[in-house]
């Protein structure tokens, strides 16, 4: 028993130590051993890629329909390749609104439905079109982000966002298009 009890005390100290080092913010490690990835999870950029929103614009007032549209530059939308491995360049879409909150099929029609399939519902809707639409969004400040996504739907890191309110029995200033959902995938 004293022997259990001796192991134990000398082995305490270690193992603080090793939990201590564990999440910790360790500004000084060295980059190179420390972000090493595999081909597979290597991450995969859009340089000089842009994306900017048309509609709605930033501070416009809209009716609870909000026809969504976004420019891209250097980014090609490939519906065919999502799922498959990211290649610089191309992808597809995630729209974000009020950081998911109004990502679900009630608000995005078929895009909410595919997040639900992907099981991304409530944080971002996919598009393969640079476009999308919500519904019934309630009266209120709302922002709306997009991000292009690789193929495999990592981040890029390229996105934009746009912020509008929308008001009870406003119509849809600021909103353009016939009201396309961009699902498809």
């Amino acid at each position: 028993m004293r022997l259990k009890t001796f192991a134990v005390l000398l082995l305490a100290p270690a193992v603080l130590v090793l939990l201590g080092g564990c999440g910790g913010n360790d500004n000084n490690k060295n980059a190179t051993s420390s972000t090493s990835t595999t081909p597979t999870t290597k991450t995969v950029g859009a340089p000089g890629a842009k994306v900017s929103f048309v509609t709605p614009k930033d501070g416009s007032t809209v009716g609870p329909t909000v026809n969504a549209k976004v420019k891209l530059s250097g980014f090609k939308l490939a519906p065919n390749q999502v799922g498959k491995p990211a290649k610089q360049g191309e992808g597809h879409l995630h729209f974000a609104l009020d950081e998911g909150k109004y990502d679900l099929p009630k608000y995005s029609g078929a895009n909410g439905k595919l997040a639900v399939k992907l099981g991304v519902q409530g944080k971002y809707s996919p598009s393969v079109t640079p476009s999308i639409t919500y519904k019934g969004l309630p009266p209120g400040n709302h922002k709306l982000e997009v991000y292009l996504a690789n193929n495999d739907h990592t981040n890029t890191g390229v996105e934009a966002s746009t912020s509008f309110t929308v008001k009870s029995g406003a119509t849809n200033s600021g909103a353009a298009g016939s009201g396309s959902s961009g699902g498809g995938y």
